[in-house]
């Protein structure tokens, strides 16, 4: 997907939602109730429709907030994707001008895992591949006019990214190693993992936070006389593009 220019403002992240009262809350749903097409017509009771996010207490504490137009872009981009073999996930990233808080140009992605059989090529990996190819940096966080490949009007700008799902570790660290400073998600990570779905990335979570010796692959670490070889070469050398 390439770049959609649209030089148009941006209202920010959205507005918090508020405190949810314990009694009586109904959370807006689409009414998107698709057609069950299992060829299996016994599992289809296994399969009700989900028409409120999971939130396990204290997990989005404080961080829970109201839709935009690029949230509801990136929910849209998710079920494009399952319509079209994909799995059913979207991301948006949006380059943002620094100086005049302009949304410049955006980027819808959705995952590619079956269609590339790479089990890296969830959505919000390939809008992050997508925008540094085309901006031609590994920075999203800060990105300067005079080194970017795509104009902008002002000397800096940054990107933001819309998930239409709570991404799992490895989009997570992909993220903060692409510097992008706002992340705004919509289905948890409990949503994605209901029967019929079965996404493991709660499993990862809770995965990751065992120690090496109790996780589920068999993990080594090794004693090798060049282990260090190259972080010793690395940071006794100049850096002119780090």
């Amino acid at each position: 997907m390439k770049a959609i220019e649209v030089n148009q403002k941006y209202e920010g992240i959205p507005e918090a939602s508020g405190e949810i009262p314990l009694f009586g809350y109904v959370q807006p749903w689409s009414e998107y109730h698709p057609e069950c097409n299992l060829k299996d017509k016994t599992k289809w009771k296994y399969f009700p429709c989900q028409t409120a996010n999971i939130k396990v207490k204290g997990v989005y504490k404080d961080i829970e907030v109201n839709s935009n137009k690029w949230m509801e872009i990136s929910c849209n981009e998710a079920r494009i994707s399952a319509e079209t073999g994909g799995g059913p996930f979207g991301a948006v990233m949006l380059q943002i001008d620094d100086e005049t808080n302009n949304v410049i140009r955006y980027w819808k992605e959705h995952n590619h895992v079956n269609e590339w059989n790479d089990p890296t090529a969830h959505a919000e990996i390939t809008a992050i591949r997508t925008a540094c190819e085309e901006l031609g940096v590994y920075d999203l966080g800060t990105i300067h006019k005079d080194t970017a490949k795509l104009p902008q009007k002002g000397e800096t700008s940054h990107c933001e990214l819309y998930s239409s799902c709570e991404p799992c570790p490895m989009c997570l660290g992909a993220i903060y190693w692409a510097h992008i400073p706002v992340l705004v998600f919509a289905a948890t990570r409990f949503d994605a993992s209901q029967q019929g779905l079965n996404f493991i990335d709660e499993e990862l979570y809770n995965e990751f936070s065992k120690p090496y010796n109790e996780k589920k692959i068999n993990i080594y670490q090794s004693t090798c006389s060049n282990s260090l070889d190259a972080f010793n070469l690395w940071k006794r050398t100049e850096k002119t593009y780090y």
